[in-house]
């Protein structure tokens, strides 16, 4: 959406400069996009040099929040309702469980104590269940087949390096939208002050 705003504001001034041959506006347009671009590719650079730091921070975000979470189902102060519904909510909409794995709450003394051994937050597992629990096994010490098996955190690393091609390709096409519109703007201001221009 943010990235809708340059874009509308550039087509404002392009028409507007072209049609009305008003420089200034095409000056003010190629300049400001000239300064998009600048801040997507420190963003990219930045994003590329910190993706171990922004990986480790997104772990201990959701280490936090599952201990969150596991203190408000144990009912003590600490716990948190926000953090349950956000964990929840992670793990239904990916299909995972824990941060890289069920063992975030197996492992868990204070989960284990108040849910029991080999259980998990129901939205660990497939399917609607009556209860806020979900076993790891069956009653014959299968492994449940509707269990979440994968960590969040694997799970969404899995899904952005399978589509790390497409996002590449679409984040490259708009670069190379902009680099075209700047040398456009470029073009018309000098035929512009070339041909002489009128001020509206």
């Amino acid at each position: 959406y943010s990235a809708l705003i340059p874009l509308s504001s550039g087509i404002n001034a392009e028409y507007g400069g072209s049609f009305r041959e008003n420089r200034i506006l095409l000056i003010i347009y190629t300049i400001l996009l000239v300064l998009v671009l600048l801040g997507e590719v420190v963003a990219i650079i930045i994003a590329m040099i910190y993706k171990g730091k922004i990986n480790d921070t997104i772990e201990d975000g959701l280490e936090e929040k599952i201990v969150s979470y596991i203190e408000y189902n144990n009912n003590t102060k600490n716990g948190d309702e926000d953090a349950k519904d956000i964990i929840d909510s992670i793990q239904v909409s990916l299909d995972c469980c824990g941060v890289h794995g069920i063992e975030s709450y197996t492992e868990s003394e204070m989960w284990v104590a108040t849910n029991g051994e080999n259980t998990v937050p129901a939205s660990c597992c497939e399917g609607e269940l009556e209860s806020e629990i979900c076993a790891t096994e069956s009653n014959n010490g299968t492994a449940n087949a509707d269990l979440y098996s994968e960590g969040c955190l694997d799970k969404s690393s899995s899904i952005l390096n399978s589509n790390a091609g497409l996002l590449i390709g679409v984040t490259i096409a708009f670069i190379l939208i902009q680099i075209v519109g700047v040398c456009l703007g470029c073009v018309l201001c000098k035929r512009i002050a070339r041909d002489g221009y009128k001020e509206v």
